[in-house]
């Protein structure tokens, strides 16, 4: 059985390789050395990238984007955006080249990368207290199951 071949996939895969490019020379173009960035400020674009990862890839409020490409079928254009906007592993990349080409590039994108990164923070914490509830209540109906009420 021939395996067929996804061109879309190759494409935004070869566009990446090529925004990146493009982001290295922008960067450089700034004159700003990307080796000099602080572990703070690398903090902040990690959360900032975190939370358009989530907000693209799980939000409610962005369902309406995702829904655009439902009816994507394999080795389409549709097809490959669905899998791209559905994959925080994929978009993730992708956001990480737009947060460090606006830190770098545009320094007054600094007050939305922080507050990206500040809702980054508050997903962390949130999804770590949901983690600790649910331990705790997994550990309590267990407890009650083996001993009882």
């Amino acid at each position: 059985m021939k395996k067929r071949i996804d061109w879309w996939n190759l494409f935004f895969t070869l566009f990446f390789i090529g925004l990146v490019y493009v982001a290295f020379e922008l960067v450089l173009w700034s004159g700003a050395d990307p080796r000099s960035v602080s572990v703070w400020d690398s903090v902040v674009m990690v959360l900032a990238t975190l939370r358009l990862t989530r907000l693209v890839v799980y939000d409610v409020i962005t369902r309406w984007i995702r829904d655009w490409f439902d009816d994507g079928k394999e080795y389409t254009f549709m097809g490959t955006v669905k899998t791209l906007i559905n994959c925080p592993w994929c978009i993730g990349l992708w956001f990480a080249v737009v947060v460090v080409v606006a830190y770098f590039v545009a320094p007054f994108s600094w007050f939305f990368i922080f507050i990206l990164a500040l809702g980054g923070a508050a997903s962390l914490m949130q999804i770590a207290a949901n983690g600790i509830g649910w331990t705790a209540e997994y550990k309590k109906r267990k407890t009650i199951d083996k001993y009882g009420p």
